[in-house]
């Protein structure tokens, strides 16, 4: 029988022996390339030296020749006030145009009738710049870019409501004085920016108030922006959170004002408690200016300044009999017009007014009186801030 013959595998491993660090490695098992590739060599051809010599030398004057050429100005260059005036030539000559029509040649009757043309202009804007005449000893007001209005010209009156506004000045600052008659409580009302407690967004006290028509709209607490309080608009309960640093100003089913000082209760049972007693609205902020007719005590540390000296724009309502009710706008920051006033001044205010109850609410740039469509007070950043709720006295709530 033929003898098998054994196959090995073509994959078969083999061990790669141990390198030894001692010695060389050895060179056996390198693959020699010298027989297969040929090396090539590319050097230029032997040049004579003599050759090398002068070509070097022409490279050398021609290189010289163009550095002398190029340091050596080509012609003679204009100094700066020659080329000036040449630029100032080249750009009267684009921009100047002949004027249409013959120029008039001095004495000519077109130059007469020019002449009668400007001085009749000249005589025109004399006339219009030179003031009214007035009656013998009367003076005349000086002309005042703040608003000024008369005693009755802010007014509204109808079977359901009224409205007179007054506009007065006391120690620097201008206020205006709002005596409000409402026939139901359901007529004193409030509105959010972007119409909903929640929008999160802020508006001027004029395009929120201009899409509800009330006859007045005042900013109110700015109650979205500290996030906390007892929060009741049009008898509907939007936060129950008790918050200690501000005073809550109530307004019960009948219309009457009340305030709660002491916020020390426990969360929630405020809230629970006026909606219980169908509270209409509630506003956070304060301080509490008169309670009973009387000067109530300030706060000597509050969410606000109560001191003297602290003279901002304020807005505050109040109220003088049953659904009869007083606001102040004091208008500030404006030198020459209202300084603004402090909160012991606005509690004086009030107190003048015969006011009954009287609660201090959000001002400063806030501060904004609206009525009848159009802002008639001067806010102090000399256009309405944005706030995220207003009061309105309307005539016809819908």
């Amino acid at each position: 029988m033929p003898k098998e013959e054994k196959l090995e595998p073509l994959d078969e491993f083999r061990r790669t022996p141990q390198r030894r660090y001692d010695r060389p490695p050895q060179q056996e098992g390198r693959i020699e390339h010298a027989g297969r590739f040929r090396k090539r060599y590319f050097d230029l051809p032997p040049v004579r030296a003599g050759l090398d010599r002068v070509l070097s030398g022409v490279l050398c004057a021609l290189m010289l020749v163009v550095l002398v050429n190029a340091s050596a100005p080509l012609s003679d260059v204009p100094d700066v006030q020659t080329r000036f005036a040449d630029w100032a030539a080249e750009q009267n000559e684009k921009t100047v145009k002949t004027l249409p029509g013959p120029t008039p040649e001095p004495g000519s009757e077109l130059s007469y009738a020019l002449s009668l043309d400007t001085q009749q202009e000249q005589l025109q804007q004399a006339l219009l710049a030179t003031p009214a005449p007035t009656e013998p000893g009367v003076t005349p007001e000086p002309t005042s870019p703040f608003k000024h209005y008369e005693p009755g010209e802010l007014s509204y009156e109808t079977e359901k409501m009224s409205v007179s506004i007054e506009q007065k000045q006391k120690d620097g600052f201008t206020y205006f004085v709002c005596d409000i008659r409402l026939t139901d409580v359901s007529q004193l009302r409030t509105a959010f920016a972007g119409d909903d407690f929640r929008s999160g967004i802020y508006e001027a006290t004029s395009d929120i108030a201009g899409r509800y028509s009330p006859v007045l709209a005042i900013n109110a607490d700015f109650c979205r922006y500290h996030r906390e309080g007892v929060i009741i608009r049009n008898g509907e309960v939007l936060r129950r959170q008790n918050i200690k640093r501000h005073h809550l100003l109530i307004v019960d089913p009948n219309g009457d004002f009340s305030a709660l000082t002491d916020r020390s209760g426990k969360q929630g049972l405020v809230a629970n408690r006026l909606e219980q007693e169908n509270t209409w609205q509630t506003f956070e902020f304060g301080p509490v200016l008169v309670e009973d007719g009387e000067a109530a005590a300030l706060p000597q540390s509050f969410y606000v300044n109560c001191g003297d000296g602290y003279d901002e724009p304020r807005t505050a309502i109040g109220q003088l009999g049953p659904l009869h009710y007083i606001v102040i706008v004091v208008d500030g920051r404006r030198e020459g017009y209202s300084t603004g006033c402090s909160i012991p001044e606005l509690q004086e205010l009030f107190l003048e007014e015969g006011a009954q109850f009287a609660f201090n609410l959000d001002g400063g740039g806030s501060t904004t009186l609206y009525f009848l469509g159009e802002v008639i007070n001067m806010p102090s950043g000399g256009k309405e801030r944005s706030v995220s709720d207003v009061i309105m006295f309307m005539a016809n709530p819908q």
